[in-house]
C-alpha cells in the first residue's frame, strides 16, 4: 500500500512548479490514493477552491479531501457566518470527503477548522467531543487488516519543534480516545512543516509540508506513506527543489512495540 499525503496547496498563492512536480510524482508512482488535508485555497474564493479541486481531479488517482481554516470565505464575515463550507462543498463535488473504508484502509476525516471561534486566532483548530465520538464509532467499521487513519487539517498532537506555536482545542483528549478506538495513523497539515512521531507507541502522527509559496524553514514538500508490514508504517518526506522531487528522509516506525530497553519503536531511518 502506498499513499501520498499532500496539504496546504493554497491556490491563490500556490507554487505552480511544486504542484507540477507533485503531479508528475503521482503519475509516475501511481499511489493507491492521494490524501489532502485542507487549506487548498488562500482566501476561500470560489475560483481558488474550484481550481484546486480541478487540479486534484486531473491527478488520475483516487483523492481524499478534508477542509482547512483557509477554505472558508476568509475575509468575508457574512460568508463565514452564513455559508462557511458551501463553496468548498460545491468545489469538491465528486471528490471523496466522507469516511472511506476498503480492505487496505479506513480513512476517517474530521473537520478541525472553524468559521469563527471565541478566541483571538481563528486559524487555530478544534475537535469537539461529538466529532471525536463520531470518528471513534466510524473506526469500528474498519476491516480487520485495514490501516485505520484519521485525517484533520490541524494536528491533534502539535509537534514541539513546529515553526508556529499553537494548540488544537480538544486535540489531546481526542487523540487518546481515537487511539483507544483503534486509530493507527493521524495525518494533518497547517504547519507547512514535515514531522512524524509515535504517540503512545500505538499510532503515528504525521504532518506534511506545503505546496504553496508560504514555505516555513523548508522547501515545498509532501509525504509518502507505505505499510511494508501490518505493524510497520514507513514515511518518506519528499522535498521539491527546482522543480524536482528529492527524498529528504525515509523512516520506519513499528506500532505496538514493547516499551523495553533495546526495543526501539523507530526501527529504521535514512536521512
Amino acid at each position: 500500500m502506498q499513499l501520498v499525503h499532500l496539504t496546504d496547496l493554497h491556490f491563490g498563492c500556490e507554487d505552480k512548479t511544486a504542484l507540477a512536480a507533485a503531479a508528475r510524482y503521482v503519475s509516475e508512482h501511481k499511489p493507491d490514493a492521494v490524501i489532502i488535508t485542507g487549506d487548498i485555497s488562500k482566501d476561500g474564493l470560489a475560483s481558488e477552491l474550484n481550481n484546486a479541486c480541478d487540479w486534484m481531479r486531473d491527478l488520475g488517482v483516487p483523492v481524499m479531501l478534508t477542509p482547512g481554516n483557509h477554505d472558508v470565505p476568509y475575509y468575508e464575515m457574512w460568508g463565514r457566518l452564513a455559508y462557511p463550507w458551501k463553496r468548498f462543498e460545491r468545489a469538491a463535488e465528486g471528490i471523496q470527503t466522507a469516511p472511506w473504508h476498503t480492505d487496505a484502509w479506513s480513512i476517517v476525516p474530521v473537520n478541525t477548522a472553524r468559521a469563527w471561534q471565541v478566541r483571538m486566532n481563528w486559524a487555530q483548530g478544534e475537535i469537539s467531543r461529538g466529532q471525536t465520538a463520531i470518528a471513534a464509532a466510524e473506526l469500528q467499521q474498519a476491516k480487520p487488516d485495514a490501516l485505520r487513519i484519521v485525517i484533520t487539517h490541524h494536528p491533534l498532537d502539535w509537534p514541539n519543534d513546529a515553526p508556529i506555536k499553537g494548540l488544537t482545542r480538544g486535540g489531546q483528549r481526542a487523540l487518546d480516545k481515537l487511539v483507544d478506538a483503534g486509530a493507527e495513523l493521524f495525518l494533518a497539515g497547517h504547519l507547512h512543516f514535515a514531522s512524524a512521531r509515535l504517540y503512545r507507541r500505538k499510532a503515528l502522527s504525521v504532518v506534511s509540508g506545503t505546496l504553496s509559496q508560504r514555505v516555513r524553514h523548508e522547501p515545498c514538500a509532501f509525504t509518502v506513506i507505505r505499510r511494508p508490514l501490518k505493524d510497520i508504517i514507513e514515511t518518506e518526506v519528499v522535498y521539491i527543489v527546482q522543480g524536482l522531487c528529492e527524498t529528504a528522509s525515509i523512516r520506519q516506525f513499528r506500532l505496538n512495540a514493547p516499551a523495553e530497553p533495546g526495543a526501539p519503536a523507530e526501527i529504521h531511518a535514512n536521512v
